[in-house]
């Protein structure tokens, strides 16, 4: 029988195991295979280290109840990497879940107590370490959830709630991953590849986020691409990675790294219009077939996501006409002057597949599903939207215990100062943030409050708010008031 000594980190200590022999192993396995799971790994632990009862159970002893358990988890981890044929379930468990908690091996001499001599193989703890290190990384990645047919058919619903006047390019997303939803879709290319265009503000980023959040979940964010940065055509090492002896070859590039830890996923071009037109040939491989291939050779797949691309080529001339300015070389947009007039959509249209078309290569273009060009916020969209943004003050101000309320006149200022035609609803936050957030913080940081109390909001000139506390607390300070 051989015997090995195993570093225990947890007890600070060497264990001693035995290694049994076949016929030695069956015999065990015969004696303790109907027993439950707990007497089970006792009976392991028992018959395979040497000095369980002695110095490692003195040292359990003055342990928690959860470092005495992380410290038997690891010895029965022991007993089973020398001895697999032990415990199938339990490695079956290490390839499903991940890293369990494993001693560190170092090579000891001879224990000359032991009937055979020590023996140890050099390899034997890169192996378990190399092998566990690999189940660690792929528990660490986060799974990705199917979406069922039943959650799928709630997509559309979702996006038209979060996503404010542009039902007619959500309608275009959730039929062409039906497709893919189905098994319609070409197995062979990503799940879709389309191309956001329109004005700036209108809700093209908040789409391709509010599709990766629905889709795969929020635990960790789309991979999203700022092209402003790919300007130059050197630049496309970012992407794939720099090439063999070259610095940083081995650390990959951005976009690769990205796919290659989270397969499923939107991809986010953002105003892909600025990166260099040799960048957008590492594209067409990836449109065409789903695969890229990295600065090792390696071949990464892009068959499981959703590529979105945003530009806002065409919404100059668009912007031209409606504030009546000169257009062509020398003509420039004000965007200070603000205009509330809606654009024809056809001419929207057509400024913008014009400017596309002029941009781009007839080979990207056409690896692409569908262009779709969103619309120009209307009235009754900028409501909607400012509603969205008090809901975010009045769920922040829940939290605290305290209650809001506001009149239409919050709404139209948030309108008026937030929200136009040519910038769209980009600047609306940034209102909330410095008219209302700001005033509430300062009246909360300054004072004390009381849970319970409610918040008015209303809008002349500028945002005044005023408090109502608790009909309880209103009643104690009257008679304070009194007894004064």
């Amino acid at each position: 029988m051989n015997m090995y000594q195993i570093y225990v980190p947890e007890l600070g200590i060497f264990v001693k195991y035995k290694v049994l022999r076949p016929e030695e192993a069956e015999n065990l396995l015969s004696e303790i295979k109907d027993k439950s799971t707990n007497v089970y790994r006792k009976a392991i632990l028992e018959s395979l280290i040497f000095n369980i009862k002695t110095d490692v159970a003195e040292a359990l002893r003055v342990m928690s109840r959860a470092a005495a358990e992380k410290c038997i988890e690891a010895l029965y981890a022991g007993c089973i990497m020398l001895n697999p044929g032990l415990d199938v379930d339990y490695w079956l468990d290490i390839a499903y879940t991940g890293n369990p908690i494993i001693p560190s091996l170092k090579n000891k001499k001879k224990d000359s107590d032991s009937d055979d001599p020590f023996h140890f193989s050099e390899d034997l703890e890169k192996i378990f370490n190399d092998t566990f290190k690999k189940h660690s990384e792929e528990k660490a990645k986060p799974k990705p959830k199917k979406l069922s047919k039943e959650k799928f058919l709630g997509l559309n619903n979702h996006l038209k709630t979060n996503v404010i006047g542009q039902d007619n390019a959500i309608e275009i997303i959730v039929s062409a991953l039906k497709r893919s939803q189905t098994g319609m879709n070409d197995p062979n290319r990503p799940l879709g590849v389309f191309m956001f265009a329109g004005a700036s503000g209108v809700g093209k980023t908040h789409l391709a986020n509010e599709l990766h959040k629905y889709i795969y979940g929020s635990e960790y964010s789309m991979v999203r691409i700022d092209c402003g940065e790919l300007q130059h055509k050197h630049e496309n090492q970012k992407l794939i990675g720099s090439p063999p002896g070259y610095i940083g070859h081995e650390d990959g590039g951005q976009l690769i790294n990205m796919i290659k830890k989270y397969p499923n996923t939107v991809v986010l071009l953002d105003e892909v219009e600025k990166a260099h037109p040799d960048i957008w040939n590492t594209f067409l491989r990836i449109f065409d077939e789903g695969i890229a291939t990295d600065n090792k050779g390696k071949q990464v797949s892009f068959k499981n996501t959703v590529i979105i691309m945003t530009t806002n080529l065409g919404n100059d001339k668009t912007a031209d006409n409606l504030l009546k300015t000169s257009a062509g070389f020398t003509g420039t947009v004000d965007y200070k002057t603000k205009t509330r007039a809606i654009p024809n959509k056809e001419i929207v249209e057509k400024n913008t597949l014009e400017a596309i078309r002029k941009h781009f290569k007839p080979e990207f273009i056409n690896r692409i599903d569908k262009v779709v060009v969103f619309n120009h916020l209307r009235h009754d969209d900028m409501i909607s939207i400012a509603e969205l943004e008090m809901s975010i003050v009045k769920s922040k101000l829940l939290s605290k215990g305290y209650s809001l309320t506001y009149t239409d006149s919050v709404v139209e200022g948030l309108i008026e100062k937030g929200i136009d035609t040519v910038k769209g609803a980009r600047g609306l936050s940034q209102v909330r943030r410095e008219g209302i957030e700001d005033k509430l913080a300062e009246l909360i940081i300054s004072s004390i409050i009381p849970r319970g109390t409610l918040f008015e909001i209303d809008h002349e000139e500028d945002f005044k708010i005023s408090l109502i506390k608790p009909q309880k607390q209103q009643k104690e300070q009257a008679n304070d008031w009194r007894r004064n």
